[in-house]
């Protein structure tokens, strides 16, 4: 006698099969309307273009901080001279500034109570940045040694002393 298969049995096979496939990624090509993007390009470079047009016509480029002197072309490294112009720190100096008031915060605290467990989690924090401040700084006369609560005075006098 033949014995027919519930309809959920072949639902399974069917399952467990599509869990065995493995799964090929399409290309990129194949997910992007390459026609829609093009049309949203050519209106962004169209509204670009529509803008500098009216900022010529309103008299724009003649209102130009600068207008009629040399260019001051940048010498070095041209990031740095951006962040100059920018009045951007670079983070090794914001570092060291952090650094400075930690340290300046565990010694108030050293004075006030030795014994305090602030202590040593305001050394720590300093010992991070210092690690920190290692790894970014561009030379390595600017790389710090590890402070503890022994030697905290002597290395902020050696760093931030005149």
């Amino acid at each position: 006698m033949y014995k027919k298969q519930p309809e959920n049995h072949n639902v399974s096979n069917r399952n467990r099969e599509d869990h065995e496939r493995p799964i090929i990624p399409l290309p990129k090509e194949t997910l992007e309307d390459r026609d829609v993007i093009a049309v949203a390009q050519a209106e962004i470079q169209r509204r670009v273009d529509d803008a500098y047009e009216e900022f010529v016509r309103s008299g724009g480029l003649e209102r130009l901080p600068g207008i009629g002197k040399p260019l001051e072309v940048p010498t070095g490294d041209i990031l740095s001279s951006i962040l100059r112009q920018a009045n951007v720190q670079p983070p090794w100096l914001v570092l060291l500034k952090e650094i400075r008031a930690n340290m300046e915060a565990a010694m108030e605290l050293i004075k006030k109570s030795p014994g305090d467990p602030e202590i040593d989690a305001l050394l720590a924090d300093t010992n991070k940045q210092i690690a920190e401040l290692n790894h970014q700084a561009p030379s390595l006369t600017l790389h710090r040694k590890k402070v503890t609560r022994a030697n905290l005075r002597e290395q902020y006098e050696c760093w931030y002393s005149p």
